[in-house]
């Protein structure tokens, strides 16, 4: 599995599906799916405003990018309560997320979900537990390898220059971690070079 950092934001990453997760009890729209919501001209409020919206708990709705966007489709993921955010949340809809991506036949994928001290929530550890929740997934043997969706299931990871280092602490956690079970590749620019124009990439 590779798994692909920039430092740019997850409006340009140019993969098959963008999937970002909202609260039902948050309005208006933050963090990247506010981004997108801006991107899309007002189109997530306006689906909010109709009810055909709502963020609750598992609720998936698949937009496509009308071009507006380098991902094809976005998937919004409703999280439920902020409250009840966590962790062990995010290791919970794992399973879920991956069979989705099977289903849709989508391997390049861009994961962005909210994280800020509000919600006690870190953008490095939540990188963390959903790379290792995946990567169980794929262990259990409920996903063949060779499966249409599945194989060179590639995971992009992008919330701007300024969470660059967490989120690659937080691959290289889960790497360690994970052993051998899983070969992950890991694809960021060079820490020297993150800041530059031309940034050079690396595979630790």
């Amino acid at each position: 599995m590779d798994v692909i950092i920039s430092t740019e934001r997850v409006d340009l990453q140019e993969c098959d599906l963008l999937v970002t997760g909202f609260f039902e009890d948050e309005r208006p729209l933050r963090g990247s799916s506010g981004w997108v919501d801006w991107r899309l001209n007002g189109l997530l409020s306006n689906f909010l405003i109709e009810k055909r919206l709502t963020g609750d708990w598992k609720e998936m709705t698949l937009i496509p990018s009308q071009g507006r966007m380098a991902p094809r489709m976005t998937l919004l993921l409703g999280l439920g309560k902020a409250k009840e955010y966590s962790y062990l949340r995010l290791r919970e809809i794992c399973s879920y997320l991956l069979e989705t991506l099977r289903r849709l036949r989508a391997p390049n994928v861009c994961l962005s979900f909210p994280y800020e001290e509000s919600l006690n929530v870190d953008c490095g550890k939540l990188v963390e537990v959903l790379v290792e929740g995946i990567v169980d997934c794929l262990d259990s043997n409920r996903y063949p390898s060779n499966e249409e969706g599945i194989k060179g299931l590639r995971l992009f990871f992008a919330e701007g220059e300024e969470r660059f280092s967490e989120i690659l602490l937080g691959v290289q956690t889960a790497k360690s971690i994970l052993g051998d079970r899983l070969k992950i590749r890991i694809f960021a620019p060079s820490e020297e070079n993150a800041n530059s124009e031309n940034p050079g990439i690396s595979s630790p």
